[in-house]
């Protein structure tokens, strides 16, 4: 009883905590936005209407006129590589427990319908839903792991995205003073490659090694969690305490974990990263002013599509950290013979539905959070403002 009622306070403080997340996270959102203000004024005290009017009026006839992207610094002066990547780390971090929190029961099931196998059948999305409900909890099942997820994302995602601002903030100029423009001096020196290009491959390799960084820290949380969501355990404590027991924290770490892990990761961060900026380069950005519903969907779309073309790794990775039988020996090529012998080809595709459901709202989600909470500590992006005179 004394553990029951432990459990479920920490579930509610889980909760209450998030729940305090998202709603300071939707003030935010409607309140005014802080334009430019000139001469790097800030403004100190809120203004009256009156002041309000007569600043918009200095702004308007001040010249060049300068378009301003949704999000810059508003407090003046420019951030440096490793304030933004810690800005960023924390505005990720927070916005990963919100969006974990809003779509954990899709989650779930997409675990159990990878994990099923039985002559070649797939679970069905219905016949999933019986099975985890139908277990002790009840519905509350659902959520199982939340907590270990919730708890396990922040700082997962908080290093991965931190890693990959600091990278893209510092590679972005560095291959483009190397290789691009800002190496032409003179007239006999032209770019090797275009800024595009070189912006691109900047945002896939900084993705890469953000990624391969925060797979070292999110392989125990994954185990945990997909343990809970099984139906293995009954708890996150039942579940840690049990490892250790039985495989000491080795377990924590199953062979061929990390490996898959970065194996599925990596190329689900260029492919969603790489869509996401271009839809803020080309789309979002357009905006005069922030746009949150440009934000959801752009992370919804960007999300979508690294999660279906990332599915077969998904597949492995999830039959490989949870395989406490031995099937596969930790071998990533046997679990992929094994698995494709059960249902070929289709077989990598198990459990893309539900985590198609699970992550095109769940990255739409977090994107609006993540930028959002970006606003609030004023980072800044690597594209600047630009003036009419430049366009």
């Amino acid at each position: 009883l004394a553990t029951t009622t432990i459990r479920s306070r920490c579930r509610t403080s889980i909760l209450t905590c998030v729940t305090l997340l998202m709603l300071l996270s939707l003030s935010a959102a409607i309140l005014p936005t802080v334009s430019a203000l000139p001469n790097n004024e800030t403004p100190l005290l809120p203004m009256t209407k009156r002041q309000r009017n007569k600043r918009k009026s200095t702004i308007a006839s001040s010249s060049p006129r300068t378009t301003i992207l949704p999000i810059t610094p508003r407090g003046g002066g420019t951030s440096s590589a490793v304030m933004d990547g810690l800005k960023n780390s924390l505005a990720s971090g927070m916005a990963a427990a919100c969006s974990k929190t809003l779509l954990a029961p899709f989650d779930t099931i997409k675990t159990v319908q990878q994990k099923y196998s039985n002559s070649g059948e797939a679970l069905g999305f219905l016949d999933a839903v019986s099975v985890i409900v139908q277990r002790k909890k009840g519905f509350w099942e659902l959520y199982s792991g939340l907590g270990v997820s919730a708890l396990g994302s922040m700082p997962s995602v908080g290093l991965y995205f931190g890693v990959y601002s600091y990278c893209k903030r510092t590679f972005v100029p560095f291959f483009q003073s190397t290789y691009g423009s800002d190496r032409c001096d003179d007239d006999d020196t032209k770019p090797i490659f275009s800024d595009s290009v070189l912006r691109t491959m900047s945002i896939a390799l900084s993705a890469a090694v953000g990624n391969t960084v925060a797979s070292f820290s999110r392989v125990p949380f994954e185990v945990v969690k997909q343990k809970l969501q099984s139906g293995l355990h009954s708890s996150t404590l039942d579940a840690v305490t049990s490892m250790i027991r039985n495989e000491g924290f080795q377990s924590f770490f199953p062979t061929g974990g990390v490996s898959i892990q970065m194996v599925r990761d990596i190329p689900y961060a260029i492919f969603t990263l790489l869509s996401y900026e271009y839809l803020r380069d080309n789309w979002v950005n357009k905006s005069d002013k922030p746009s949150p519903w440009r934000d959801m969907a752009a992370g919804a779309m960007a999300g979508g599509l690294g999660s279906y073309l990332t599915n077969p790794m998904d597949v492995i990775k999830t039959r490989l950290q949870t395989d406490t039988m031995g099937l596969y020996g930790g071998s990533i090529m046997e679990c992929a013979r094994a698995t494709f012998a059960e249902g070929g080809f289709r077989a990598f595709l198990r459990g893309s539905v539900p985590r198609l459901m699970h992550k095109i709202p769940a990255n739409g989600a977090f994107f609006v959070f993540y930028e959002l909470f970006r606003r609030l500590l004023h980072v800044e992006d690597t594209k600047q403002s630009k003036t009419k005179e430049e366009k």
